[in-house]
């Protein structure tokens, strides 16, 4: 019989080597249950044909097997005692992902407290024992399978459309440059103010239904979207350029921001650029 692992041994354990360690022992279940349900169908045959000596043989058969099964999950039951809380609040959990992700050959990026992989933002959910992956809440953890999925999200065919965005952003990026900058006109060529991207989503979503509809992960992943398309323009050929060091973000911070920005401006179009058009 397997013997339970030591508390030693099971708190230095990955949640990789836990599952494997518990994917043998149910395999081994499997296996026996496999003999019982023979057993249990022999039973019912010898039954059926009124086979009565072989009848008590066939039930301690079955009995020992049930019992065995019965110590099989027990032992599967005490394998199984890695604490997800603790480990995602120690990183632990997040450095196997990363090494999971790094075997794949997806980029995960960690900073500020956020994690990204392009193209959406991640959430680890103590409570729930699962990760947010943009809105979706994702209870399948396994650090091997988490990574394989991401590396599939990302090879699906792209459907932002950055121009959409970028019109949607301009609505509100007017008004909250104004109070920035009284002076401030979309008409005026080069770079707007900057304005905080926390208060520009808090703007975009300033009705309950609206936040539902389109929370904060979602927006950072546009963001994470647009920043890989640096030449996108809005209808009126105005582009938008993430802060990414300097006093421009030290003057703006954002809680939201993903891991490119802490504010975000708007540039017109330059007189070049209507020249070239």
């Amino acid at each position: 019989m397997t013997t339970a692992p030591s508390d030693a041994t099971a708190s230095s354990r990955s949640l990789e080597e836990t599952l494997a360690a518990l994917d043998v022992q149910l395999g081994d279940a499997d296996r026996q249950l496999g003999s019982l349900l023979k057993t249990a169908r022999r039973l019912r045959r010898s039954a059926r044909e009124g086979a009565l000596a072989s009848l008590p043989g066939l039930i301690a058969a079955a009995q020992a097997d049930a019992v065995r099964i019965g110590e099989m999950f027990a032992e599967a039951g005490a394998t199984l005692d890695y604490d997800v809380a603790a480990a995602f609040s120690d990183g632990a959990w997040l450095d196997e992902l990363a090494a999971a992700a790094r075997a794949q050959d997806v980029v995960l990026v960690r900073r500020d407290g956020r994690i990204t992989v392009y193209p959406v933002a991640l959430r680890l959910d103590g409570r729930s024992q699962g990760v947010r992956i943009g809105r979706k809440l994702e209870r399948r953890i396994r650090p091997s399978f988490l990574a394989a999925q991401l590396k599939a999200l990302q090879q699906r065919p792209e459907r932002f459309n950055a121009r959409q965005f970028l019109d949607r952003l301009l609505v509100v990026y007017g008004s909250m440059a104004r109070a920035e900058d009284p002076a401030w006109r979309l008409t005026r060529p080069g770079t707007g103010p900057l304005v905080a991207l926390a208060e520009l989503y808090d703007q975009l979503t300033v009705l309950p239904v609206a936040a539902a509809d389109y929370p904060q992960e979602e927006f950072v992943s546009d963001l994470l979207r647009l920043d890989r398309q640096p030449d996108a323009a809005g209808t009126g050929g105005h582009r938008f350029e993430l802060g990414l060091d300097g006093s421009e973000v030290s003057l703006i911070s954002s809680n939201i921001a993903s891991d490119y920005s802490e504010s975000t401006a708007v540039s017109e179009p330059s007189a070049a650029d209507e020249e070239e058009a």
